[in-house]
């Protein structure tokens, strides 16, 4: 519940507050500016374990990892929001799988989300809130419009 309420410290209450209030729990994704700092690690791991050889360690020593030991809070915030969100979107479609429902919830004081959350703001950015769990049968859902698909991709 702590989470909860804390939730409602930033988020709009006329847009969010039904699906806070009637959702079995309600996540806020937040996307990690910093995760670069556990790369190396990472690949180093890859390596121990063989899955690469050596030169290609080397060829992320010396292109892919300094990208983002170099990179500006511009390009560090896009790479955290784009993860952020595929994780988001993964958890979304595991949960519909195991029978629940999820809503991507915005309209919340993105200035505000992390430290109200505990987090440090200069490191961690809001991606999305979801809210979860299971359907009520008895309310009639909400058709909302989306754009044709023809107007936001093209497949060629």
């Amino acid at each position: 519940m702590k989470v909860r309420r804390n939730y409602m410290n930033f988020t709009c209450p006329s847009i969010n507050n039904p699906q806070i209030d009637t959702s079995s729990a309600v996540i806020q994704v937040f996307g990690n500016t910093l995760a670069f700092k556990k790369y190396r690690a990472l690949w180093d791991q890859m390596y121990a374990e063989k899955r690469i050889s050596k030169e290609e360690l080397d060829k992320v020593y010396n292109t892919f990892l300094p990208l983002y030991e170099h990179a500006d809070k511009t390009m560090l915030t896009a790479d955290a929001m784009v993860d952020s969100s595929l994780a988001a979107m993964q958890l979304m479609l595991i949960a519909r799988a195991h029978g629940y429902e999820t809503n991507a919830m915005t309209g919340y004081d993105a200035k505000k989300a992390a430290s109200v959350m505990g987090l440090d703001p200069e490191q961690y950015v809001p991606v999305m809130g979801i809210a979860l769990g299971k359907p009520n049968k008895n309310v009639e859902e909400l058709k909302s419009v989306r754009y044709p698909v023809d107007e936001v991709l093209k497949f060629e």
